[in-house]
């Protein structure tokens, strides 16, 4: 194990921490999530990369390919210290089975009637506020995202101020969620390069399946035993993916 790793936070007021009258996840959608790429979202990509490569942004995706074809799978990012890393998966990944993301309500859809209206119909989000959010509402979100045979993308350090060298502390609610729905995880190690002048390139790096089911019988709902275990699983999955994001190298496929 690597030494014990710190806490990642975002600050925000605390009015911000309570959810909007429609809801969170599902609810402020207002709909099913889907798995299709429409051609808005399609040309969204598109824009983004000649955008971002315009100012010298190149992503290389490592094993991404996959996720048009391997079913629903869970989506943990990590490092996360900047707020493009999403978008490097977008647009390194397959346009469709389309990744859904858990995203900090406050700042992405908080900020006006405009950007909540767009991203509802462009879809890609289900925003929760974590002054009354639990694991349900991520499980809820998660399991929709699921049934439509889409992706569903978590970023478990929970915030951007992480140390610089070395990855902030994995909140256990990923494993949690493949603990009860049973889909596989798959880590995605982001590791960028930086440039004396414009935006950094980006290596998206998509490792081999993993799952935090055990053998046997899982640990009961909501016990301090699965708490326990996920903690410990969610450890060592960190240890893994700040490997590959240190040395290059791993199980990439």
């Amino acid at each position: 194990m690597s030494e014990r790793k710190v806490r990642a936070y975002s600050s925000y007021s605390r009015d911000a921490l309570i959810p909007p009258p429609e809801g969170e996840g599902v609810a402020w959608l207002g709909r099913q999530p889907w798995a299709e790429a429409s051609l808005a979202y399609r040309a969204l990509r598109l824009t983004l990369r000649l955008v971002l490569g315009a100012f010298g942004m190149r992503v290389h995706g490592v094993g991404l390919d996959r996720l048009a074809t391997s079913g629903p799978r869970l989506l943990v990012g990590a490092p996360h210290r900047r707020y493009y890393e999403a978008f490097a998966l977008g647009i390194g990944a397959p346009a469709a089975p389309r990744i859904w993301w858990l995203g900090l309500g406050p700042f992405i859809v908080g900020r006006g009637r405009v950007r909540s209206t767009l991203l509802r119909r462009l879809g890609g989000l289900l925003p929760v506020w974590r002054g009354t959010s639990g694991i349900e509402t991520h499980l809820n979100a998660a399991s929709a995202v699921f049934a439509v045979g889409a992706h569903y993308g978590v970023m478990p350090e929970g915030g951007t101020t992480g140390p610089s060298d070395r990855f902030a502390e994995f909140r256990p609610g990923a494993a949690i969620i493949a603990l009860r729905t049973g889909v596989p995880i798959v880590p995605v190690v982001f590791r960028f390069h930086n440039r004396r002048i414009g935006l950094p390139s980006v290596e998206v790096i998509a490792l081999e399946d993993t799952s935090p089911c055990v053998d046997g019988r899982p640990p009961e709902a909501g016990s301090r035993e699965e708490l326990t275990y996920a903690v410990q699983w969610s450890e060592e999955l960190a240890d893994r993916m700040e490997k590959v994001w240190r040395d290059g190298v791993g199980s990439p496929v």
